[in-house]
């Protein structure tokens, strides 16, 4: 009887939880892969703050800003020489995080009303704008060289939005 090893020991490249490191030319752990990563944001400020009116009413705000999304290129050319492939997917062209997309900033803005009745009960009504400025700035960027859209975000902060609300409280 043959023995065979568990799908869980098997060499597949293509398997659930692989990676592309160390898988070819321009794919090892010293391509590149070296500098900032895509999740880092070297600064962050968020500020929040509320105001209480005497009628029962609430103010507020909230306000961020974070400096841009390290990326890098991928080509494949760069490693053309040691490989017959054709893909640029995890194919480090320059360190890793060598350009940014722009910074973000963005200011939420709150205001609700509560109107109580009786001993214990109360009608909440709450308007809300998100991303007052209307601030679209794009991330997740198309970073494979060979790519028709390189450079360009596939990804976009939502646009200002309004939300209402009413609430019966009890």
């Amino acid at each position: 009887m043959p023995i065979h090893s568990p799908p869980s020991c098997r060499s597949n490249s293509r398997s659930p939880g692989s990676s592309f490191i160390a898988d070819g030319a321009g794919r090892q752990l010293w391509d590149n892969r070296y500098g900032n990563l895509r999740g880092d944001r070297r600064h962050q400020l968020k500020l929040y703050g509320f105001y209480n009116f005497n009628w029962n009413g609430t103010i507020g705000a909230y306000g961020v800003y974070q400096s841009g999304q390290p990326w890098e290129t991928w080509n494949v050319e760069v490693y053309r020489e040691y490989t017959s492939s054709s893909s640029d997917t995890s194919r480090y062209a320059e360190p890793a995080g060598s350009r940014t997309t722009d910074a973000h900033h963005q200011l939420d803005l709150s205001y609700t009303q509560n109107f109580p009745f009786g001993n214990r009960f109360n009608i909440q009504l709450r308007g809300e704008v998100f991303n007052v400025f209307d601030n679209q700035t794009g991330y997740n960027i198309q970073n494979k060289f060979n790519s028709a859209e390189f450079g360009t975000p596939r990804s976009y902060f939502r646009p200002r939005r309004f939300q209402l609300t009413v609430a019966f409280q009890f």
